[in-house]
């Protein structure tokens, strides 16, 4: 809780603190990782179809059975892009001479989305308009985060970490694109959420 605490409110401090660590020690943190990654499906799965949202002064919820394919769907997107851009990172380390190995990289994109993670399980109450700027706000120090800490824990110099974080938030952009196209085709022919009157 500490570590947490520190990504979000001293971050230079707690990536350097980090990246003295050893190996095993950092492998440690993506158990962390995993947990913290299922907190904005749970959210969203109690908010949606406990609390429900007003829309055209009717207040609108998603039946529990369509919703949990949605959240195990959302829960594996989350994980994919810790995996995914981890592993891009670790692949991108030799060309800034990073010292790396895959969950390292794992352990740096899943403690940089902490800001998400937490800000996706305000959604146990559904506010559109405030989730959707909270969401934002966590975007955005999520790439802050993950500048912060690609030159300390990937142990670069801070120019070379630029260049190195600004590829991965490049990953991150084509990732995020890929899963918005498979959330219409998923809705469409897999797992659409079926709408309830509250």
């Amino acid at each position: 809780m500490k570590e947490l605490i520190g990504i979000l409110f001293s971050p230079r401090t707690t990536w350097s603190t980090l990246a003295q660590e050893s190996d095993s020690k950092i492998k440690s943190r993506l158990l962390l990782i995993l947990l913290m990654a299922a907190l904005p499906p749970i959210g969203f799965y109690y908010g949606t179809t406990q609390i429900g949202w007003h829309s055209g002064g009717e207040l609108i919820k998603v039946s529990a059975a369509s919703a949990i394919p949605l959240m195990v769907l959302f829960y594996f997107a989350l994980v994919a892009s810790v995996v995914i851009i981890g592993l891009m990172t670790h692949w991108m380390s030799k060309t800034y001479n990073a010292q790396s190995f895959p969950i390292k990289g794992m352990v740096l994109v899943g403690l940089a989305n902490t800001p998400i993670f937490l800000a996706g399980l305000l959604a146990f109450y559904p506010i559109w308009w405030f989730d959707i700027f909270l969401a934002t706000a966590a975007c955005c120090y999520t790439i802050r985060l993950l500048y912060l800490g690609v030159p300390r824990l990937m142990k670069v110099p801070e120019d070379l970490g630029m260049l190195y974080a600004s590829a991965l938030f490049a990953v991150a952009l084509v990732y995020a694109v890929v899963v918005l196209g498979a959330t219409v085709i998923l809705w469409e022919y897999v797992a659409a959420p079926v709408f309830v009157d509250g």
